[in-house]
């Protein structure tokens, strides 16, 4: 009897050792399947700007209605289908778990506005990765009405047919990342509260895979209002460094 005491202890104790670490290895294991995903996401996005003459995609929505299947929204053509050989409109769940798990970020955890907290913004848009909206999204950015709205206002003068020729620094320019990434630098309130927690889906707090125009991908550290960073930058126009520098030096938005 005491021997299978101390044989259970040990046990136990191995246990108690092993469990923290199988964890750290499964969420590595996600945040790396994560970052192959991106990846390949990029150099389709490249492929793309080939196919259309350097000009990237601006449409309504285009952020995160450029890929993967419908989700919960109406179907619409997404152009980066045709670089997986997957239908511009892909409406049906039962092929997506074959043909659209690129889209598919393993440690989605939702965060969605106005949407069940456990539902997947990948379940929700068809993808887990939303693009940078100074990229591929609408023409014009909102203008805050707070002291980024010159650095907004600056942008919007340039983003109107943007094309590949006119943007700097393909190396540290943000192109695509999960899904919350963007909440981090834009000074518009994100409508949930607990919208950061649910964003944390690798494990560190403000910390995200992204993937940058020239094709590679880092896990970042996103700084709450900074618009550039030593290590990346959102904004796809150098000329306007030094603006964004100076406005974001007063601090972050609440």
């Amino acid at each position: 009897m005491i021997e299978l005491l101390v044989v259970i202890a040990v046990i136990a104790v191995l246990l108690a050792i092993l469990l923290p670490a199988l964890r750290s290895a499964k969420v590595l294991t996600k945040r790396m399947t994560c970052q192959g995903n991106l990846k390949q996401l990029a150099l389709a996005w490249r492929m793309y700007l080939e196919d259309n003459n350097g000009r990237f995609f601006q449409d309504r929505n285009a952020n995160l209605l450029y890929g993967g299947w419908s989700g919960m929204q109406a179907p619409s053509p997404r152009p980066l289908n045709k670089y997986f050989n997957l239908p511009a409109e892909l409406v049906e769940e039962t092929t997506i778990e074959n043909d659209a798990k690129i889209f598919c970020c393993p440690a989605d955890r939702g965060g969605v506005p106005g949407y069940a907290a456990e539902e997947k913004a990948y379940n929700y848009y068809g993808t887990s990765y939303q693009t940078n909206l100074m990229l591929i999204g609408q023409n014009q950015l909102l203008i805050p009405s707070d002291r980024f709205a010159v650095l907004h206002e600056e942008i919007n003068k340039r983003l109107r047919n943007l094309t590949l020729s006119r943007v700097d620094q393909h190396s540290r320019l943000l192109l695509i990342g999960n899904y919350g990434w963007i909440n981090q630098w834009k000074p518009i309130p994100h409508p949930r509260q607990d919208w950061k927690a649910l964003a944390e889906w690798h494990g560190r707090a403000d910390c995200f895979n992204m993937a940058f125009l020239d094709g590679h991908a880092d896990f970042l550290n996103i700084g709450k209002g900074l618009y550039v960073a030593d290590e990346y930058s959102v904004v796809p126009f150098e000329e306007l460094f030094g603006l964004a520098r100076e406005i974001q030096s007063q601090g972050p938005q609440p």
